[in-house]
């Protein structure tokens, strides 16, 4: 097994007095496609925002590439920053810019590129998620499919080793769900690029998930760790089975 690319080490995560999850420890790979999931209220976008230093644990450590995540150490937290790439559940573009100027935003942010080779870059990466031709668009001209691809077409923007994605089917139509499954599953394959998504639908998951993580918000640990397919049909566990085979 390769070398893990992110390594959570007895992760506790809460607010003020109040515990969401603890004890957490999980290893993720390069190329992996890491889905994490569970029930409402689980913790699990709570674990993402950890994961990418949005939130800091009350206890335990998070190490991305070999580098301690501690947004605190801004010289640390900046080299890990050009290491990921984040879409958010909605997208989170702006407004009142078009799809280019969203996708330079952080290839102006963070590198010393002259603005034409930040244009040939937003072209590129336009293209990678099938959407070439329209950096001149508005977010508010495209369907919820093409805003999500945009999305991650930012989050590509600095070539990052890892995507993480909020959720990226949420408000899809199961077409556009579907397309959006195979465009990550062909950036993995022909970018190498390690995907940590929280999803709950269980057709995305089952098509695009090397592997996937169980929280459970009753014992506020990891239930099930493994391939989503062999979980469905051999867990003992009454809720990872009730989950895989939407058991009531």
């Amino acid at each position: 097994m390769s070398t893990p690319i992110i390594c959570v080490r007895d992760l506790t995560m809460g607010f003020g007095q109040r515990v969401i999850l603890q004890g957490l420890n999980f290893d993720i790979h390069p190329g992996e496609i890491f889905v994490i999931l569970g029930g409402s209220g689980c913790g699990k976008s709570t674990l993402l925002k950890h994961l990418i230093g949005l939130y800091k644990p009350m206890a335990g450590t998070i190490t991305i590439a070999g580098l301690a995540l501690n947004p605190e150490d801004d010289t640390e937290y900046r080299h890990i920053l050009h290491r990921i790439g984040v879409m958010y559940q909605a997208g989170a573009l702006f407004s009142s810019m078009t799809l280019g100027e969203n996708i330079a935003l952080p290839i102006a942010e963070y590198t010393l590129l002259p603005q034409a080779a930040i244009d040939d870059l937003v072209r590129l990466k336009l293209q990678q998620v099938g959407l070439e031709g329209f950096e001149h668009h508005l977010p508010e001209e495209l369907s919820g499919g093409m805003k999500k691809r945009a999305a991650i077409a930012r989050a590509l923007a600095l070539n990052p080793e890892i995507l993480f994605l909020d959720e990226p089917s949420a408000g899809l139509d199961p077409v556009s769900s579907a397309e959006l499954d195979e465009l990550i599953l062909r950036l993995n394959r022909t970018l190498g690029t390690t995907f940590v998504i929280v999803s709950h639908e269980l057709a995305s998951i089952f098509a695009i998930a090397t592997r996937i993580i169980m929280l459970d918000k009753n014992t506020k640990a990891i239930i099930a760790d493994g391939d989503p397919r062999i979980l469905r049909d051999t867990s003992d566990h009454p809720f990872v089975r009730q989950f895989f085979n939407r058991q009531g």
